[in-house]
């Protein structure tokens, strides 16, 4: 079972750091197909770095050999790597709406296939994450990102050292919701949100109206309507697609 600690990538944090915290959240979208296969599921990724102190030049050569550092990574856990992968960067002075506090960078994730570029956000819904019971960073959410992680904690990393950055971060009172318990994810094909279970110790659950659907352990994870609950163990959100 993989152990949560809370050593957050501060603000100040070097390039390299920086990079190897963007490789390791790439890693997490690895899907595990059976024993011994996994596959990664896109071949576009388009990388946002938060840098308004930093210098773009020391940057740029940092991050010039990610996709090569992408690569090796998959590699290295035996991963299938996409023919076609093409990963993009760049960099932002300042922090756009519905980033956390202590967010430096976001992705996002596409295939050759999509009809909209992964750059051009304005594709994806604006999403409103209310917090209904439990505490966490903010009581309010709103985002216009692919992929919104929830857990507990802002940062907490893995056994390996591996930083997950949880954009609905619920605080250590919450001992029921897991570090890494749930994401959020639009599905561009089917233009629709989808919540996905990742593991959690306690589950996670969609309230609709008198029905209690829980969500399994499935990559493909379920579809949600605007106005729906999401309970992750004891706490719970309310999700509004505007």
């Amino acid at each position: 079972m993989k152990k949560f600690l809370d050593p957050p990538l501060g603000a100040d944090a070097p390039p390299l750091e920086i990079r190897a915290a963007v490789v390791d959240a790439i890693e997490q979208q690895v899907v595990t197909l059976g024993l011994d296969r996994r596959t990664f599921p896109y071949d576009r990724i388009v990388v946002r770095i938060l840098a308004p102190h930093l210098e773009k030049t020391p940057l740029e050569k940092v991050f010039a050999d990610l996709e090569a550092r992408v690569r090796e990574r998959l590699r290295e856990i035996r991963c299938e790597v996409p023919r076609a992968l093409g990963i993009r960067v760049s960099f932002m002075k300042k922090a756009p709406a519905g980033w956390t506090p202590a967010q430096l960078f976001s992705i996002d994730y596409g295939t050759r296939h999509d009809d909209v570029a992964p750059t051009i956000s304005s594709s994806v819904p604006v999403l409103k994450v209310t917090v209904l019971k439990g505490t966490a960073t903010r009581k309010v959410y709103v985002f216009r990102e692919p992929i919104i992680l929830i857990g507990r904690t802002a940062e907490p990393t893995d056994s390996r050292g591996r930083v997950r950055r949880n954009h609905v971060a619920f605080d250590d009172r919450n001992s029921t919701v897991s570090r890494a318990h749930a994401r959020l994810k639009y599905d561009k094909a089917r233009a629709e949100y989808r919540v996905l279970d990742e593991g959690s110790g306690r589950g996670t659950r969609i309230v609709r109206g008198e029905t209690l659907m829980p969500v399994p352990r499935d990559p493909r994870g379920v579809r949600i309507r605007s106005g729906d609950e999401i309970q992750c163990g004891d706490a719970s959100v309310r999700v509004t697609i505007e």
